[in-house]
């Protein structure tokens, strides 16, 4: 398990991940730990959906410097404002069809993943608090 961490350091795009994972189990677990209850629009899930997007966004340009896309500013916009639409739009313009659709279900796949780890971290949250 150390040994993936340590190589994750070295690859920005794993660690972005790795970071967006952490932080969808450890922000819930800690508001339900220290409120007793979960709400998205709170100060614990604001915090996490700022930091989630910055972390989003910082994935996105390193994907783009590995793919040598030029994305403009709409697209940059995009991925900050509305990133559900407009990430499966980079995938397919910097990909193709084939590799964006594959790499749009992976992303969609990772996504349930946090929503899990969420749900897990509200979870042990409660179990903590009682």
């Amino acid at each position: 398990m150390a040994g993936i961490a340590i190589g994750a350091l070295r690859r920005p795009k794993p660690l972005a991940l790795i970071m967006l994972a952490v932080i969808s189990f450890v922000a819930p677990l800690a508001e339900r730990w220290a409120t007793g209850r979960v709400e998205p629009f709170s100060n614990y899930g604001l915090a996490e959906m700022a930091l989630s997007l910055a972390i989003i966004f910082w994935w996105y340009h390193v994907d783009k410097a590995e793919h040598a896309y030029q994305a403009g500013k709409l697209m940059n916009a995009g991925v900050l404002l509305l990133a559900v639409v407009a990430l499966p739009v980079y995938f397919i313009r910097s990909r193709g069809w084939q590799r964006g659709t594959r790499t749009t279900a992976a992303a969609l796949a990772f996504l349930a993943a946090t929503l899990v780890l969420g749900e897990a971290g509200e979870w042990l949250g409660a179990w903590f608090a009682a």
